[in-house]
């Protein structure tokens, strides 16, 4: 696959490198960030976090990428896709591809994840021809589930369920999609 995999007016999406493990636990790895994902990992946790990621890449193609200002190369989070493989989700949901999103606390409110995740949706209907695309998270996450809204996302409630890894306040699962039809004839 060729890197980067999307670069926008001022984000480049690139693959995860070694380095970036150090970063992710400094800057990533914080409370405010990992709030609506599951808390703080330890080392050994990120790293199967990125062993994982790497994985997902090799299988299909997508993964989460990191998401780098253009300008300085700086990392700014990730955003990408993967296959949902949880225990828990419904079978209309299991195997299927969702995307998501995150950036470390000082990146947010700028329009950084909006334009990743644009890119993203760019590549999942195109280069990777996928012919719709999940997004999830919690209710209690308000800025995901606004951004989903604003791309343009459908909530899909038939298809929430319970996580009994995240606690009480982050359950269920709420469920948002787009198709590629709707995606391509959508104005940006």
């Amino acid at each position: 696959m060729a890197d980067p995999a999307a670069e926008t007016a001022r984000l480049r999406l690139r693959l995860p490198q070694g380095g970036d493990i150090d970063w992710w636990l400094a800057e990533m790895n914080q409370p405010a960030v990992t709030q609506h994902l599951g808390g703080v990992l330890d080392r050994a946790g990120v790293e199967a976090k990125f062993a994982r990621n790497a994985a997902g890449f090799a299988r299909d193609g997508f993964g989460f990428w990191i998401v780098e200002d253009r300008a300085s190369g700086a990392p700014l989070g990730n955003c990408g896709m993967a296959r949902i493989d949880n225990e828990h989700a419904p079978a209309g949901l299991f195997g299927e591809v969702h995307m998501g999103w995150s950036l470390a606390e000082r990146h947010w409110r700028q329009g950084y994840a909006s334009e990743a995740a644009r890119a993203v949706l760019d590549l999942a209907f195109g280069r990777f021809a996928l012919e719709r695309l999940f997004a999830q998270t919690s209710a209690e996450n308000v800025a995901s589930w606004r951004l989903m809204e604003q791309l343009g996302m459908e909530r899909m409630a038939a298809l929430d369920y319970a996580d009994p890894a995240y606690p009480p306040e982050e359950n269920p699962t709420i469920i948002y999609g787009v198709s590629a039809a709707h995606w391509t004839s959508t104005p940006a």
